[in-house]
């Protein structure tokens, strides 16, 4: 797999800032990652795909990975899949890409982790870029993180509850980030009037075992459509 991320001009080393956020905090942030006409274009995109399904308080769109090429921009990016290769090493695999917005008065979650195990440097299974595309506010149900718990196996959750430690990430519309999903996370409540939109790119171990989410395998066409960066998907 470093053969495919070398022509996907995916570079060996993390800039130092990204490396030591991703080690001791469990994430790391791209500031303006999407550009404002094409995180409008994304939420046009959305609208259209979901417009007539039935949705309960928090929005979903599964499979954006084979729903549009518009979406590519959101994970084939060298210094998202470096900072992935950072954690997993050069042979993972994207399992799932999908659209999830907490509407007003919902979105809270209990604080968890996207893999069945608290692992370890060397061991980590799986991460999620989370990229905003809406401002991420106090207010509106952005994603709260526990800096340094993915390598706290001590550390005891506050369910739904805040936690102590928790931050928030917080930031413009077209800002991504990447935890590692043995960080222990979750949404927040929507307290604001509007939805708060965003879409997670989920990175697994290749052959890593199970997790908390589940895995889909692309489409034909979305495979021709990528050529090399394919092999990421498969």
């Amino acid at each position: 797999m470093r053969e495919v991320l070398d022509e996907l001009g995916v570079p060996e080393a993390l800039v130092p800032g990204h490396r030591a956020d991703l080690d001791e905090l469990g994430f790391c942030r791209f500031d303006g990652f999407v550009a404002e006409d094409a995180v409008a274009a994304m939420l046009a995109e959305i609208a259209r795909q979901i417009e007539g399904s039935r949705q309960g308080g928090t929005l979903h769109l599964k499979g954006l990975l084979d729903q549009s090429s518009l979406f590519d921009s959101l994970w084939l990016r060298p210094p998202l899949l470096a900072a992935v290769t950072h954690v997993l090493g050069p042979d993972f695999q994207i399992r799932e890409m999908h659209y999830r917005a907490g509407t007003p008065g919902h979105g809270g979650q209990a604080l968890h982790m996207d893999a069945t195990d608290r692992a370890g440097p060397g061991r980590w299974q799986v991460c999620n870029a989370i990229v905003a595309l809406t401002d991420f506010t106090p207010v509106n149900g952005a994603t709260r993180v526990v800096p340094g718990s993915h390598v706290d196996h001590d550390f005891k959750p506050s369910g739904a509850k805040p936690h102590p430690d928790e931050v928030l990430l917080t930031g413009p519309a077209g800002t991504c980030w990447l935890f590692n999903s043995h960080l222990w996370h979750s949404g927040t409540l929507n307290q604001s009037t509007e939805p708060r939109h965003a879409v997670l790119t989920a990175f697994h171990r290749r052959h890593s075992g199970p997790t908390l989410g589940g895995e889909t395998l692309p489409s034909h066409e979305t495979v021709l459509r990528l050529g090399n960066a394919a092999y990421l998907l498969l």
